[in-house]
């Protein structure tokens, strides 16, 4: 006998191990039930590449007991066991001409399963139906019209069904925005994903959740890798070029008012690259970790300075760079470990390593912050983390914990373009195996602009924010902008804060 299949529809998904195989982020449009099998693309999952499974994707028949109490009560599943590098039977389906949900996004979409399960998700437009779908609300389609005219502003639907052979099932998707289809994608994640290679949603399923939003502040502040400092009701932006701007509105968004920055370099050897101006107070004073490149050594190195204000003028305290005169060296920060010590953790950047890699590198700076007083240490290097596609590290930014666990925010470049990293100390401190966590913003979760070289503050309300600048490079409708992401600790993670 078969099993009854009412009660769960999903996709099995024996997973790929590497990620070489995904699909770009943009998906084309394709109008055919036919995936291509190109060297890039993953073949089309046939009968002869599932493993237990029928023809119809159904579990093959049992000695289960067959009384109807037995039967409404057995889970069953639309099964399929693909090998590596595949496609999904599962199509998402999108209305391409939709302003409301671009073909872009939907890719984004498609790359959140990819990401997590290794099998390709790919989308086509919605004229043609197919037997195993995930319909996303941009679709014409009389379900999607009525969910889409039902659902309340801020809240996603998921929606699911199956026929009695399960050779028919569907998961309908509705969001008013981006964010929420990114919220139900990660739903469906969260709770019906398995790490033994199970994607199993049950087909009655019908939730509706509250996405909340996410009050990201594009400020009216033009910088690139903004430092923010709060001071006296106060709000100080540094950014590259060794500029200051003040706001004393209490409000991020501005007005900001260019104050001008004076800069002392009193070794007098600046040759260009005014970057990245970092301010950190420091035992009553003020002291810029910042970078230039020297005309005497030809290199970029970081170099300190200290005012005892937060508007100026910084005076250089060190010797030129602080970093080694035959590095490359760029984005210096203050890190002050659980002993007192104070290092600078810097990046070693690509362009001085023989393979092309860049690494974050580390030294304890003398009590006066003037010079290191030890050889640097590597922590990692930019190839580690799974995401990354460069050699470059940069904009790093130390964070503890409540728990006192040490975190770094750093920025490297995914599939989606400049983003920002997390990496945790195994043992709470710079010495300790940094294992990468996921990125805490990319391109894809706010579907709009890339962005990164992020630092931490606290905003006069006691919301904490993560302030980058996005996108990476100036586009035809923006330049790099300060933007503010209200950022929270959850469960000894930092986690975007959502308005509820």
């Amino acid at each position: 006998m078969k099993l009854r299949t009412s009660a769960l529809a999903c996709a099995a998904l024996l997973l790929a191990a590497s990620m070489v195989g995904c699909t770009p982020p943009t998906h084309p449009i394709d109008t055919t039930a036919t995936p291509s099998t190109s060297e890039e693309t993953a073949p089309t999952v046939t009968e002869e590449s599932t493993e237990g499974a029928t023809e119809s994707g159904t579990i093959p028949e049992t000695d289960a007991e067959t009384d109807s109490e037995t039967d409404a009560n057995t889970q069953a599943y639309v099964e399929l066991i693909v090998p590596k590098r595949t496609t999904s039977k599962f199509k998402v389906i999108c209305d391409y001409s939709s302003e409301a949900l671009p073909a872009e996004q939907v890719g984004w979409l498609c790359y959140i399963l990819e990401m997590e399960t290794g099998v390709t998700f790919r989308s086509f437009g919605s004229e043609q139906e197919y037997a195993q779908e995930i319909v996303l609300g941009s679709a014409k389609r009389p379900e999607m019209e009525e969910m889409m005219a039902e659902l309340q502003e801020g809240y996603f639907a998921i929606r699911a069904k199956a026929d009695e052979n399960n050779e028919d099932a569907k998961i309908f998707i509705a969001a008013h925005s981006y964010h929420g289809y990114r919220l139900a994608f990660e739903y469906l994640l969260d709770n019906f994903y398995t790490p033994d290679n199970n994607f199993a949603v049950p087909a009655d399923l019908n939730v509706t959740e509250y996405a909340g939003s996410y009050n990201l502040i594009t400020s009216s502040l033009l910088a690139r890798d903004p430092c923010i400092v709060v001071k006296d009701g106060v709000y100080y932006a540094y950014r590259t070029g060794w500029g200051c701007l003040k706001n004393t509105s209490g409000n991020l968004e501005g007005p900001w008012e260019d104050i001008g920055l004076e800069v002392q370099i009193t070794s007098g050897d600046v040759a260009g690259d005014r970057w990245a101006p970092e301010v950190h107070e420091y035992k009553g004073s003020y002291y810029m970790f910042t970078t230039y490149r020297s005309s005497v050594t030809g290199h970029r190195g970081c170099t300190i300075l200290k005012a005892d204000t937060p508007e100026g003028p910084f005076v250089q305290i060190s010797d030129g760079h602080v970093t080694p005169a035959d590095w490359d060296s760029i984005d210096g920060t203050l890190y002050v470990d659980p002993d007192g010590q104070p290092w600078m953790v810097f990046v070693h950047e690509w362009t001085s390593m023989p393979d092309q890699i860049g690494n974050f590198s580390a030294a304890k700076l003398s009590e006066d912050l003037t010079h290191f007083i030890s050889e640097p240490i590597e922590l990692f290097r930019a190839d580690e983390p799974n995401w990354s596609t460069f050699g470059v590290t940069d904009g790093c930014w130390m964070y503890t914990t409540e728990s006192g666990d040490l975190l770094m925010l750093w920025s490297n470049n995914d599939e989606y373009g400049y983003c920002v990293g997390v990496a945790r100390s195994s043992n709470g401190r710079l010495d300790g195996e940094w294992i990468h966590e996921d990125r805490l913003y990319s391109r894809y979760m706010d579907g709009v602009y890339d962005g990164g070289h992020a630092m931490i503050f606290t905003a006069l309300d006691g919301q904490m924010y993560m302030s980058f600048h996005s996108p990476n490079s100036s586009t035809e409708n923006r330049s790099e902008t300060a933007v503010f992401l209200p950022i929270r600790e959850e469960n000894n993670k930092l986690v975007w804060d959502t308005e509820e």
